[in-house]
């Protein structure tokens, strides 16, 4: 019986096995981190997408508080500003939302009526006989006019309100007082309407990039120029402005983050709505960036 002869592998063999193993691992290798990719970037649309419709349901329910004829758009680089209704502009200058605001939590809480009796109060034109059940707290009267949209009978828009230092013709302080409400600015109403709000505060949206970000009010947001920004608390009619305002002195308020990667934001008034467009784009190692836009109507 002959002896068992055991074969080997040749050297040529083996380098064989060791390339094709070597290119089994880096197709594979490149499968699973395109796969982890995929997975990555699936995940993170699905969360930026739910973040960005969560913010803007956030500035919805905001601007449904909104007085119509005090709603502006405003250039924090120069300085100007003018009615948002009233902006035709490509260039897209007015990059700040601005709004005052009926003092929501009061009006939903019943603190006020929002109506005066006007068989008393048409004789006085400063005392305003209403049904009101507030403290005393620091407001602003604005009549809601003919179309509920607040109104200005002043020639120059930016008389009427207070914004950035200039005067606030159309909007007046008041005191509580047991009949309802008293006028106490040194120049009383032109006219006055059966409905009213109350303003007790500002709001402003704008990207970083727009704004001061050295500004006190943002230390420890960690904010990047993409990151979109509520400021909230300021009273223009006490010739405040946002905050962040690099051109303004005189600030109030405070700020916090809506959304962040946002590389776009603008808003345009149309048939008495309000359009806000927000673009949004985040770089992801390894594929092309995440990008897509998002659009919110506001009545």
């Amino acid at each position: 019986m002959g002896a068992l002869m055991r074969r080997s592998f040749t050297l040529f063999e083996m380098v064989m096995v060791i390339v094709i193993t070597a290119i089994l691992a880096v197709a594979s290798y490149k499968a699973i981190t395109l796969l982890i990719v995929k997975s990555f970037k699936a995940r993170e649309l699905t969360r930026l997408s739910l973040e960005s419709q969560i913010a803007l349901d956030q500035i919805s329910s905001l601007l449904a508080y909104r007085i119509p004829a005090a709603t502006i758009g405003y250039d924090p680089q120069s300085g100007d500003f003018a009615y948002i209704g009233s902006i035709i502009d490509s260039s897209n200058k007015y990059r700040v939302l601005e709004w005052l605001s009926i003092a929501f939590d009061d009006y939903r809480g019943g603190g006020f009526s929002g109506f005066i009796d006007m068989k008393r109060s048409i004789a006085t034109h400063n005392i305003l006989y209403s049904d009101v059940h507030m403290p005393n707290k620091e407001c602003n009267l604005i009549f809601a006019g003919r179309f509920d949209k607040g109104f200005s009978l002043v020639k120059d828009f930016k008389e009427a309100f207070g914004w950035h230092g200039f005067g606030s013709r159309e909007s007046f302080d008041v005191a509580f007082i047991p009949e309802g409400l008293q006028i106490t600015d040194r120049d009383l109403p032109k006219v006055i309407y059966e409905k009213y709000y109350l303003v007790d505060q500002a709001f402003a949206i704008a990207r970083a990039a727009d704004v001061d970000r050295g500004a006190a009010c943002l230390k420890g947001l960690e904010v990047d120029d993409d990151t979109l920004l509520l400021f909230f608390g300021y009273k223009p009619w006490k010739k405040e402005s946002f905050c962040a305002d690099p051109h303004s002195m005189q600030r109030g308020g405070g700020a916090t983050i809506l959304l962040r990667h946002v590389t776009g934001f603008s808003v345009k008034e149309q048939d008495y709505t309000i359009r806000i467009m927000v673009d949004i784009r985040r770089a992801i190692k390894g594929t092309k960036p995440l990008h897509f836009a998002k659009m919110k109507v506001v009545f």
